[in-house]
């Protein structure tokens, strides 16, 4: 599948959907738990990593998924400046994990020229030819690519499409590198997001034109080209800013894109509706192969940003809630994402991370297609921690928990745990029968024995008892009668 979209829908073979790994969040699950739902619970096959963290890359060995290796900013330097650290750094990172993880790219920083004032960007080329020189040394050049993601900010003009060009600050590190881009045929990578660009001006760009929805048309004056999403409009600023640089034959990578399903009341755009939407339709307009105004038929590989909602992600609130997935590998929606059927996140905006979420969670059996599994509260479990748990569940989780409200087919034993059980082994059916689905911060627990009939058992005990009971004490209290 590689090489293919991969996301429930055909594609020309040349066009590519992959997703952005994060991990500023300190309820992620682990590598090993990540690679496994990625594995069997979507049809993922490429993934951007933003380090080479040897955790992730031993959990993908073996998957077939295609990895793109980050080098982080705070390494340029000393990778830039001594070819020995970025020959051993290659040979640790990169050979050490071959053929098993499949790396097929190098990402030298992300958004050196515009973050921290630029301060990383006297690195950046110096650090990809090192890079580069010592993959060229193990034969492995033509196999893996190197190049770097750009804040779209290193354009000076973007509008209209035909007019781009590039900050002439930035011309110094530019064109070297788009010659050498051009050199060994990699693309040029940008981080493109219509929803900033509405969210900063919505008196003058389109909620439909920034969410590639049909309807809007905006002409270039000097090209006539006619665009409908902004989306195929900074693309085409970034090919014609090449252009002006005498560039042809480079290619544009979508490193990062885009829409938050939450934010504060001051970002009312960044809401599930619109992420959805945009997703879906960058799905879309990734697997029809049109291309751009000016670039027809043109293919471009695009990484959705993210794999999961990051709680540790620093800015507005909306920057923790780029997901796909929450912490606990809930899907905040589907855009045929899923390999099984399987129900999104609650309607409304997700929530904070749940009880249920904890990198720390023990790796218990791994999703089992098995419906003969259940998932039911711990005995003897701390009741404040499984009234958490319960709430998350009937709450935030949208499981269905009317038959344990009172007057409920299984509201009887009125037991917390009883109704914990009840709770979890809803929400765990309803979003995958996933094991992460069933951690409940570590007081719930897979069982093959259907909870409905343990609770049967139980009520038939309880009646057993209380007869027993009543019989003793009509024996030892004179005028007592059993009823």
């Amino acid at each position: 599948m590689d090489g293919v979209l991969s996301v429930g829908r055909s594609v020309d073979a040349t066009s590519v959907v992959g997703v952005n790994y994060g991990t500023l969040g300190n309820n992620l699950p682990s590598p090993d738990q990540v690679a496994h739902l990625v594995n069997s619970s979507t049809s993922i096959t490429r993934i951007k990593l933003y380090d080479a963290d040897a955790s992730v890359l031993h959990a993908f060995a073996g998957s077939g998924v295609s990895i793109v290796v980050g080098i982080p900013n705070e390494q340029l330097e000393s990778l830039g400046s001594n070819p020995t650290a970025a020959a051993i750094w290659v040979k640790q990172h990169i050979v050490a994990f071959l053929p098993h993880t499949n790396i097929i790219a190098i990402a030298a920083g992300n958004e050196a020229l515009t973050i921290a004032n630029g301060s990383f960007s006297s690195f950046l080329m110096p650090c990809i030819n090192n890079v580069y020189a010592a993959l060229a040394s193990l034969g492995l050049h033509d196999r893996i690519k190197i190049s770097t993601p750009h804040s779209f900010a290193v354009l000076a003009m973007s509008y209209p499409p035909s007019s781009g060009t590039f900050r002439p600050s930035f011309l110094q590190v530019i064109i070297p590198l788009l010659q050498f881009l051009s050199k060994t045929g990699s693309p040029l990578m940008i981080n493109a997001y219509p929803y900033f660009a509405y969210h900063n001006d919505p008196a003058h760009v389109s909620l439909n034109y920034a969410l590639l929805r049909p309807g809007n048309v905006i002409v270039d004056p000097r090209t006539k080209l006619r665009y409908t999403n902004l989306l195929d409009a900074q693309l085409d600023a970034t090919y014609a800013a090449m252009q002006a640089l005498g560039v042809h034959d480079v290619a544009v990578t979508i490193s990062e894109t885009g829409w938050p399903s939450r934010g504060a009341s001051d970002e009312p755009a960044a809401n599930l509706t619109n992420a959805r939407a945009y997703v879906s339709n960058l799905v879309d307009y990734v697997a029809s192969g049109v291309g751009t105004p000016a670039r027809p038929n043109a293919s471009v590989d695009v990484f959705i940003f993210a794999l999961f909602n990051e709680n540790e992600k620093p800015g507005s609130v909306s920057e923790q809630y780029y997901g796909l997935f929450t912490s606990d590998g809930t899907a905040v929606y589907d855009i045929g994402l899923l390999k099984s059927p399987s129900s999104p996140g609650p309607s409304s905006s997700p929530s904070s991370p749940s009880p249920s979420s904890s990198p720390s969670s023990p790796p218990p059996p791994p999703r089992s297609t098995n419906r003969h599994i259940w998932c039911i509260a711990k005995p003897n479990a701390d009741d404040s921690v499984l009234l958490k748990g319960l709430n998350f569940a009937c709450g935030e989780g949208s499981a269905d928990c009317q038959a344990i409200q009172r007057g409920g087919g299984c509201y009887t034993p009125e037991t917390l745990n009883s109704h914990a059980s009840y709770a979890f082994n809803a929400y765990y059916q309803k979003h995958g029968r996933n094991f992460w689905n069933c951690y409940f911060a570590g007081v719930g627990m897979l069982s093959i024995t259907d909870p409905s009939k343990f609770l049967i058992d139980v009520l038939q005990v309880d009646l057993l008892i209380r007869v027993e009971s009543r019989r003793l004490w009509s024996l030892q209290v004179p005028g007592y009668v059993m009823i």
